[in-house]
């Protein structure tokens, strides 16, 4: 064990190979460093307290504005059963229609005009929404495990496992920043080739209006599509790709001026030793691309929007609370469906707010008492027992606390609904102190039957037994008569008729006493 303040670390590595490795680091951490941690702790887990109660008050308050929002808005939106015509008896109106969402970039969807093209590859897809291009490098990717474990004298051992293997990833990942570089084998290139990207139609229509800006992230219904090398009107890249499940194969060349040469390592300068010789035929090699291609074709489409000239806005309260009010589905949706779904999505989010508020509060007490489980792991196992213990007292305060502020919260935005939470919120912790209160009970009647058992006798003390008295132990052959007296000591006297055993003090008037010359032994 390391002494206070300092850490000792182990490293042992794996085999290398085109399979990767393995790289261990193991970390020792003391007692002393593990006490100051969790001390600092204490005072982010009071932010995390004290900051999840105007948390959940908030959520509440939202969660009631936007439902009086959406209830407003529905009572007002108006039916459009022709909404390729711009009707401007509706204009400021809430609006609601279904009909076909088109590539406005195209005459009345003729495919020979407008329309949507990769600048790089030349893949055209002319009635399509949006174009994707989902490109993806062979590359070193680095997995961390971490396995920690306690030690005797309240130690903590950390062992860190870094793995290495090949993976398709649609990202660039810097192998710089690896843990181990295994002798340069576990490099990157510095660049991809071809990047993923999205290609959006300048004028997307729904009927005669131009779907608002807002909402173009929400379309998210696209699909493959399938290429061939004839697509593709670059006719150097056409002569480098090869066709792969629907898409295109690009091996990755070293010495190709289509390639950075530069890879992450300590020197920047180092290419990676692979080369096109080993491409897509003889297996994957670190830096080969893969390209495919998705669009989003037109569909049916629903919304509910403010109809402002030729597109529409988003609705907003009289208060001007509960957020705006846009809404857009893919399908053909009655106004009722879409506010029931509106409704689903506004209550599913004050749920999601709810747990993290109450997460937020139990993990911030834990840390407030995470030191005395830190002590206690001077006994492994003794710590892990307290920290299950504090773990379940911090569940059950964050529940009875967050019950109470979201009662709170709902007797100030709607006082009868409120009421009946904050009742019910009261009962939870009624039951809560009625169940200490019967453990209590029950701890002290195990004590007097550990009494009985020992061959005494309970009676209740007269009320008079506990003015004037004087401690008196006398041993007896007898078994004794225990009182339960509220002092707490015990002494033993025994008049001519019946020997007592007093718990607390002896009466001031003493009977006669006989002490016998082998005293009394308990048969336990």
């Amino acid at each position: 064990m390391s002494d206070a303040g300092e850490e000792i670390t182990d490293i042992e590595q794996g085999g290398g190979g085109e399979d990767g490795g393995e790289f261990t680091e193991t970390e020792y951490e003391n007692l002393g460093d593990r006490l100051q941690s969790s001390c600092c702790g204490i005072c982010i887990g009071l932010l995390l307290f004290f900051g999840a109660f105007p948390l959940l008050y908030w959520n509440e308050g939202r969660a009631v504005e936007r439902y009086e929002a959406l209830n407003e808005a529905e009572a007002q939106v108006t039916t459009v059963f022709d909404p390729w015509d711009v009707d401007t008896a509706n204009e400021g109106k809430l609006v609601h229609f279904s009909v076909n969402i088109t590539n406005g970039d195209n005459n009345n969807n003729d495919s020979n005009n407008g329309g949507l093209t990769d600048p790089i590859f030349g893949i055209a897809a002319p009635n399509a929404l949006q174009l994707h291009r989902h490109a993806e490098m062979y590359q070193w990717v680095e997995d961390k495990t971490t396995r920690t474990t306690k030690t005797y004298g309240g130690g903590k051992k950390k062992t860190t496992t870094y793995s290495y293997s090949n993976e398709w990833k649609d990202y660039l990942i810097n192998s710089y920043n690896f843990k181990n570089q295994n002798g340069g084998q576990y490099q990157n290139p510095s660049t991809m080739e071809f990047t993923s990207e999205t290609f959006t139609a300048d004028k997307i229509m729904i009927g005669a209006f131009q779907l608002p800006q807002q909402l173009i992230n929400r379309i998210n219904w696209d699909e493959d599509l399938d290429v061939t090398l004839e697509n593709i009107t670059n006719e150097e890249l056409r002569g480098r790709a090869e066709s792969y499940d629907g898409g295109y194969y690009f091996g990755y060349d070293s010495n190709s001026n289509n390639n950075n040469n530069d890879v992450y390592n300590n020197d920047t300068t180092t290419a990676v030793s692979t080369s096109s010789s080993s491409s897509f035929g003889g297996g994957a090699q670190v830096g080969d691309q893969r390209v495919s291609f998705r669009e989003t074709p037109p569909s049916i489409i629903t919304i509910v929007g403010v109809q402002s000239g030729g597109t529409l806005g988003a609705f907003v309260s009289e208060t001007g609370e509960g957020g705006d009010v846009l809404l857009f589905k893919q399908g053909n949706l009655t106004s009722v469906e879409m506010f029931d779904a509106a409704e689903e999505e506004n209550k599913f989010a004050t749920w999601l707010i709810r747990l993290a508020g109450f997460a937020i509060m139990t993990f911030g007490l834990y840390l407030v008492f995470r030191p005395i489980e830190v002590f206690a792991d001077i006994i492994p196992f003794v710590g892990s027992i307290i920290g299950c213990g504090l773990i379940f007292m911090a569940v059950l305060i964050s529940s009875i606390l967050s019950l109470v502020t979201i009662s709170i919260a709902w007797l100030v935005a709607r006082p009868e609904i409120g009421a009946i939470v904050l009742c019910v919120s009261l009962a939870v912790v009624g039951l809560c102190a009625l169940g200490v209160k019967k453990f209590g009970k029950k701890k002290n009647e195990d004590d007097d039957d550990f009494i009985a058992a020992v061959g005494g006798k309970v009676v209740e003390a007269p009320s008079t037994a506990a003015a004037n008295v004087v401690p008196t132990v006398m041993a007896v052959n007898e078994p004794p008569t225990v009182y339960a007296l509220p002092e707490g000591q015990v002494f033993a006297s025994a008049p001519q008729q019946q020997p007592y055993a007093y718990v607390g003090s002896a009466p001031q008037q003493q009977p006669t006493v006989t002490v016998s010359a082998q005293p009394y032994v308990p048969k336990y």
